[in-house]
């Protein structure tokens, strides 16, 4: 399931003043406690996700690692008989979700 950012974007000193608080929410929901995005000047630049929510996204972070790594691999190659788009639907992906 998706799950935008929150509106809000915590300054970094406040997250870590919240940190023990962020940590006894996240224990008591679980999966359904909302992410906390932090960052200078109230610009995200980092996030705070439960570990329940981390399992879940984690497959699909580790697919999107594989397949930018595949596509740097088949463009160093220059092997023009394969390319991405090719390999992708081979693997039954649709290679759009990768661009």
């Amino acid at each position: 399931m998706f799950r935008p950012l929150p509106p809000q974007v915590l300054p970094t000193t406040e997250a870590r003043a919240r940190l023990s608080q962020i940590v006894a929410d996240f224990a008591r929901l679980g999966a359904a406690a909302e992410p906390v995005a932090f960052g200078s000047h109230r610009k995200p630049q980092g996030v705070i996700v439960p570990w329940e929510l981390w399992a879940e996204l984690a497959p699909a972070v580790e697919d999107l690692l594989d397949a930018t790594e595949a596509k740097h691999r088949l463009a160093e190659a220059g092997d023009a008989r394969t390319d991405f788009d090719e390999v992708a639907a081979a693997l039954g992906r649709d290679p759009s979700r990768y661009r």
